[in-house]
């Protein structure tokens, strides 16, 4: 007799044991890729979500704003007023608007109306300068059409702020360009919470990689390393098979960012996910396998030894 029963027992179900156990092995990696591969498209599909609700508030301020802008271009443009006319139109078009500050420059003497009041030509003694040698003035005529300037910090009220901008022709004749000062604060703030959640934020850059609204506000108006990189590979679609880029954030943890070009001016918004923070959910989705394989395993080698000891008592009666 070489073996006993119970020996017997023993090595079916550790042999039964080892086959489940890779059996299983291969059904949870199996799992896990599928589960992965399905946690992210459903992480791709929210920040898509999230875009598209950025993308969506700042086509209605932004959009709203540039029709202003059309529509009073138009107005002036078709009517003889004269400087106090003009004035008191500004007034009440800030006043109902998104605009914090209004105003006219007039190309034939750089004469500033401004919807504040503060009106005049060009001086050194009242400070007041030249609009048509500034880059607001100066890219409306250029492109003749709706400009957007880069964020700067207004001088009215100390916040960052974008120009509107539009030349204004009479009879094809240049007349001047009219602008409007939009503040970004409160529109920040409601662009970073629609984006904001666990791990995740979003941030809007112009096409030359410069922030315009990011949950840091210090980086309003800069332009970083973590953004030239984005830019570089956005523009070089080094994308993985979600359509996703990664890059170096400031703070030298890893993201990975899913972008959007909208159509103001090449603006891109960018969702995005610390990579670390991804895939400590993924691996949260392999440790609940493995768990529960590990479970089975034990459960299931019982069994078998418990059977495989019944199934073979007819064998040891007959080697007792």
């Amino acid at each position: 007799m070489l073996f006993g029963s119970k020996s017997i027992a023993e090595k079916v179900s550790l042999g039964v044991s080892i086959l489940f156990i890779i059996l299983l092995l291969v059904l949870a990696f199996i799992n896990y890729s599928d589960s992965k591969d399905n946690s992210t498209k459903l992480l791709v599909s929210e920040r898509q979500k999230v875009i598209q609700g950025s993308e969506n508030l700042i086509d209605s301020r932004f959009g709203s704003d540039i029709n202003t802008i059309n529509n009073l271009n138009e107005y002036i443009s078709k009517n003889d007023y004269n400087q106090k006319e003009i004035e008191d139109i500004l007034k009440i078009i800030a006043k109902t608007s998104n605009f914090e500050l209004i105003y006219i420059g007039y190309q034939k003497d750089g004469m500033m109306v401004r919807s504040n009041g503060d009106s005049g030509l060009p001086s050194n003694e009242n400070g007041m300068y030249d609009p048509r040698n500034r880059p607001w003035y100066i890219n409306a005529v250029k492109e003749n059409k709706v400009v957007i300037t880069e964020p700067f910090i207004s001088k009215t009220t100390g916040q960052f702020t974008i120009s509107i901008s539009k030349p204004v022709y009479k009879n094809s004749e240049l007349i001047g360009v009219l602008s409007g000062q939009v503040a970004l604060n409160e529109m920040n703030k409601k662009f970073v919470e629609l984006g904001n959640s666990e791990g995740a934020y979003v941030l809007l850059m112009d096409k030359g990689a410069k922030i315009i609204m990011h949950p840091t506000t210090d980086y309003i108006g800069k332009t970083l390393s973590a953004t030239k990189e984005i830019l570089k590979n956005y523009q070089n679609k080094n994308f993985d098979k979600y359509g996703r880029l990664s890059y170096t954030h400031e703070d030298g943890s890893v993201k990975i960012g899913q972008c959007v070009t909208t159509k103001f001016d090449g603006w891109i918004i960018c969702s995005n996910v610390d990579a670390k923070y991804f895939q400590s959910k993924v691996d949260a989705i392999l440790y609940k396998q493995l768990l529960v394989s590990l479970i089975f395993i034990i459960i299931s080698g019982f069994a078998v030894w418990i059977l495989a000891k019944k199934l073979l008592r007819p064998t040891q009666s007959i080697e007792n």
